[in-house]
């Protein structure tokens, strides 16, 4: 019984067909209509439109790649009509007004015209020109444009067609075919040779056909002219038809290697399982055919069946790999002669010693190249060790172990973190989404660097990731990475300092020999963190002021001169503070020392919090302090000492026996160039400034540019401290 299609479906079945060219002539009206001009005034209608133009040019241009272009009437013509309506639609609605625009559809016109058919590109064209036409008909352009236009868009597709149909540039698509052909030819072989996989690890980068050859280029030609050879020389000396090499690749059969005085060979790959060479394929060592019948087709090289009076097929066995066991067979030696006469013994073990021997020359080539990537290894190991050797900061000691690490393993991203009691802190990262981790601070049980410190060893056990463990903190997942190696940073002495993180996109990244080197790194990348650490150490003891945490003097005294100097230079501002705790030596005699050491402390902390980055606050000595304010003129540095001022005001300190002590401090404020130009008078007038601000009361702000023109420091100063009140 006939089935019945419903009246709908019937009707899709007609229309399908003409769905595109449908959507291209409705799209083209709107054009000429106006919908996509300024001033339209149904912009929901003009949207509508262009949503379903842009979806069916994209269905269109899907469907073509995927399927191709098909058989259906005018099928060939569609996709291109439609294109051209879509890029007169983006043209009108960026606007008349926009003449650049027309790059669109001339763009277009001369891409058609330079790579489809001549009758493709008519139709195109015309589709063209029947919008152009239609918007001059409806007084939407002048004939002047329309002209224009045309000129424009002809030009545009006739220059293109040219050039495309040059001889040059056919030379040079041509030269260009043939490059990546040799190179895809280049990168078949390597791998069908082992030279791509863990017997042999991988050439990074197989070099072009015209550069120096590198080991693994070198043996890829070498194994190419031996196959050569050596097979020549069976043919002429068994006196056979053909001699060839078939070896696995993943989509067969492919052939490595061929001398035949016939002509009709065919291209392959080859199925597995075809003729004598798929016999032995299934655990056949050696199939001998003679005499074999006369359209005789188990020989998969050949064309046409029949030519062939006797044939053999032997296997060629795997060369064992440098980490394990022989995989089998990798290819077969095929061998036939027009004479059906059966095969010698003598014939047969030429054969099989010849199949032995490409076996064994593809096992030389696979130890040379291992060899040349152990070499390649350890020189990039000695490298990374040079790299670590000439850095000695902390930063400088982390970058260089990023750089070694990424030297010697892809990854996409590399982290140095470290660890100090429960609080991680990443020091520096690089790569992929590096910034991210930017001193990135994280508690020691969050991810799994956490879990690798705290168990010293790595993590995870087989390096691999899939994206849903934490790394870092709770909520940090490298979604797109599949590699993963987190190897702790320890000391000789056992202490673990921090961790190296790795990560790559690549599977099985950081799998052996890469896992150990990594660690090996991280051995070096430890000791030199701790160095760099006791470094920073010294260097901190060195510009720092031991008790208050501040710039020393002796810094303190380099700085102003380097930051006065940059101030000249570029004409900015720059304010001087010198400030003194008011009643400091009686307080000390009072309260003990150790008291006024704390005093000390939390004075210093208030000046730190207060000033900037690019700012310095130091001991100047005893209870004196200094602050240099850069970029800052003198109602900044008022103000800046005003608020340090009452801050040190508001201080509350308990002492075990007296109870609750406050305290008060004098500023003096001195700004460049106002007050002067070199860094002794401004200390100079700072510290006067300072003397009649403990004068006029104490617990209060002066500036020299305040003072009177004749002021002047005494000779003698005054004792600063009469006795102190008791608390």
């Amino acid at each position: 019984m006939r089935n019945r299609q419903a009246p709908h479906q019937r009707l899709l079945a007609v229309l399908a067909p003409w769905s595109v060219l449908g959507v291209a002539t409705f799209g083209g009206a709107a054009v000429v209509a106006g919908a996509f001009e300024p001033g339209y005034q149904a912009r929901w209608f003009s949207v509508v439109v262009a949503l379903v133009v842009s979806g069916t040019c994209a269905w269109d241009i899907r469907r073509r790649l995927k399927h191709g272009v098909g058989d259906r009437l005018f099928a060939a013509y569609e996709g291109p009509i439609l294109w051209v309506v879509a890029a007169w639609v983006a043209m009108r609605w960026l606007g008349i007004v926009a003449a650049h625009t027309y790059i669109i559809g001339a763009a277009l016109l001369a891409w058609l015209v330079a790579v489809m058919p001549v009758s493709v590109a008519l139709f195109a064209a015309g589709a063209a020109a029947v919008l152009e036409v239609g918007l001059f008909v409806v007084g939407r352009q002048t004939l002047s444009e329309l002209v224009v236009q045309v000129l424009l868009l002809g030009g545009a597709a006739i220059g293109l067609r040219l050039f495309a149909r040059s001889q040059v540039y056919r030379e040079q698509v041509e030269a260009e075919r043939v490059q990546r052909h040799q190179e895809e030819d280049v990168q078949a072989r390597a791998r069908d040779f082992g030279l791509l996989t863990a017997q042999a690890p991988a050439i990074r980068e197989l070099p072009r056909a015209d550069d120096r050859p590198t080991v693994g280029r070198a043996t890829l030609d070498y194994l190419t002219e031996s196959f050569h050879l050596q097979l020549d020389i069976l043919r002429h000396g068994l006196g056979l038809t053909t001699a060839a090499v078939l070896w696995r690749a993943p989509d067969g059969l492919v052939l490595r290697g061929c001398s035949s005085s016939r002509t009709d060979l065919a291209a392959g790959p080859y199925p597995t399982g075809l003729g004598i060479p798929g016999s032995v394929l299934r655990d056949v060592p050696e199939v001998t055919v003679a005499p074999v019948h006369a359209n005789f087709a188990g020989l998969p090289y050949y064309d046409a069946p029949g030519g062939v009076g006797a044939a053999m097929a032997i296997a060629i066995p795997a060369a064992t790999p440098v980490d394990g066991p022989a995989p089998g067979t990798a290819g077969v030696l095929c061998v036939d002669r027009a004479s059906p006469e059966p095969w010698t013994e003598t014939e047969r073990v030429v054969v099989r010693a010849a199949a032995r021997k490409f076996g064994l020359d593809v096992g030389t080539g696979q130890r040379l190249k291992h060899s040349d990537h152990e070499r390649s290894t350890v020189r990039r190991f000695c490298v990374a060790l040079q790299q670590l050797n000439g850095a000695l900061g902390l930063e400088q000691v982390a970058d260089a172990s990023l750089e070694a690490a990424r030297a010697m393993v892809r990854a996409d991203l590399a982290v140095v973190s470290v660890v100090k009691g429960e609080v991680h802190r990443v020091v520096q990262a690089a790569g992929h989404d590096a910034q991210r981790y930017a001193d990135l601070q994280f508690t020691g049980d969050e991810g799994l660097v956490g879990k690798a410190i705290s168990l010293k060893t790595s993590l995870p056990a087989n390096a691999e990731y899939k994206g849903k463990r934490p790394v870092f903190t709770a909520g940090d997942k490298l979604d797109q990475m599949r590699a993963l190696l987190i190897v702790p940073l320890s000391k000789p002495d056992g202490e673990t300092i921090g961790a190296l993180t790795v990560a790559s996109r690549e599977p099985g990244a950081f799998a052996s020999p890469n896992r150990e080197m990594l660690e090996l790194i991280a051995g070096q990348v430890a000791v030199k963190l701790d160095l760099a650490s006791a470094h920073e150490q010294i260097r901190e003891m060195a510009t720092t002021d031991g008790l208050t945490g501040l710039t020393n003097h002796r810094t303190f005294q380099q700085a102003f001169t380097t930051m006065l100097s940059r101030a000249d230079r570029r004409g900015d501002p720059l304010c001087f503070i010198l400030t003194d705790i008011d009643h400091f030596g009686n307080l000390n005699n009072t309260y003990g020392h150790p008291f006024g050491d704390e005093v000390l402390r939390q004075v210093a902390g208030v000046l730190q919090r207060a000033v900037r980055k690019i700012d310095l606050a130091a001991r100047y000595g005893g209870e004196e302090f200094a602050v240099i304010l850069e970029g800052s003129d003198l109602d900044g540095g008022r103000t800046l000492a005003e608020r340090i001022r009452a801050e040190i005001e508001a201080l509350v300190f308990h002492h075990e026996t007296k109870g609750e002590v406050r305290l008060t401090s004098s500023f003096g404020v001195a700004a460049f160039p106002g007050d002067g130009t070199t860094k002794d008078k401004l200390i100079a007038h700072a510290d006067l400034a300072l003397y009649h601000a403990k004068a006029k009361g104490r617990n209060r702000v002066e500036a020299f540019a305040d003072l009177p023109p004749d002021a002047e420091m005494p000779q003698k100063k005054p004792k600063k401290d009469p006795p102190a009140p008791d608390a």
